[in-house]
């Protein structure tokens, strides 16, 4: 199988810079596009995830995204933690564990 271990995402354009300052829903949305590029490169998807940690700046904003994730991804276990994310622009963070069943090349019957 493999497993893939994602920390440290957020909104952040090609060149680490911040994406959409101060708006927590855009910034949401360009941290799933980030995570879902990641997941890609492991030849996997957010179907692969078992669990998401997400982390707010503001607890005002927790409403907004809780319901942003329920409505994304209803069956996937998160928490939603109140933290200082690593940039000053940062909204919003997340890390996320995934696994996926890989295919034995050298024993094919396994």
């Amino acid at each position: 199988r493999r497993q893939v271990f994602i920390s440290g995402t957020a909104s952040i354009n090609h060149r680490g810079e911040v994406v959409y300052p101060g708006d927590i829903r855009k910034q949401t949305e360009r941290m799933w596009e980030n995570v879902e590029t990641l997941l890609k490169e492991a030849e996997m998807s957010f179907e692969d995830i078992g669990q998401m940690l997400v982390y707010l700046r503001d607890g005002a904003d927790y409403m907004t995204v809780r319901e942003m994730f329920d409505q994304r991804f209803p069956e996937i276990p998160k928490v939603i933690l109140l933290a200082p994310v690593c940039r000053p622009g940062w909204l919003i963070e997340m890390e996320c564990m995934g696994t996926k069943a890989q295919k034995n090349t050298l024993y094919p019957d396994f």
